[in-house]
């Protein structure tokens, strides 16, 4: 069972060496990391208040970041420690995470656009391609996704 708590500072090291692990395909195939893994600091960019640890079955597997405004929810980034990767785990991790927000109407992420992969599992999910854009800092075009979850008609 997936499960989710809050990420603190005593986090940090081992999720930020699980997400080098996760990432680590994409650095060898464009050079760069995620703009989430500050290198320099050893640290996330964004806030940790935005944090939270995956569990499954109270193992720690990977981390991720949700900023919700409203009724949008954006998955500014995910990751899974590639030893539990492939188990099914994403497509529970995403089910909780949605079920956790019930009033976000409007999910958003963005993915590498060459992780073919990647777009099928989100497409799978019910996510389609917004747009596009191209990172300044390597060049590497990256894909929009979004869901939109419809409103439960409630029957008087």
């Amino acid at each position: 069972m997936i499960t989710f708590r809050k990420m603190k500072k005593t986090d940090v090291p081992k999720l930020y060496e699980m997400a080098l692990r996760a990432f680590q395909s994409d650095f060898e195939k464009y050079g760069i990391y995620p703009p989430l893994l500050h290198l320099k600091k050893k640290n996330f960019q964004p806030p940790l208040l935005f944090g939270k640890v995956i569990l499954a079955d109270g193992n720690e597997i990977g981390g991720v970041f949700v900023i919700v405004l409203g009724k949008k929810a954006e998955l500014a980034t995910i990751f899974i420690d590639p030893k539990y990767q492939h188990q099914g785990y994403g497509k529970e991790i995403l089910s909780a995470l949605e079920a956790a927000h019930p009033h976000v109407k409007k999910w958003t992420l963005e993915t590498v656009s060459e992780n073919f992969q990647l777009h099928r599992f989100y497409e799978s999910l019910g996510y389609h391609k917004v747009g596009e854009k191209k990172d300044p800092r390597s060049d590497v075009i990256t894909y929009l996704y979004e869901k939109k979850i419809k409103e439960q008609s409630s029957i008087n």
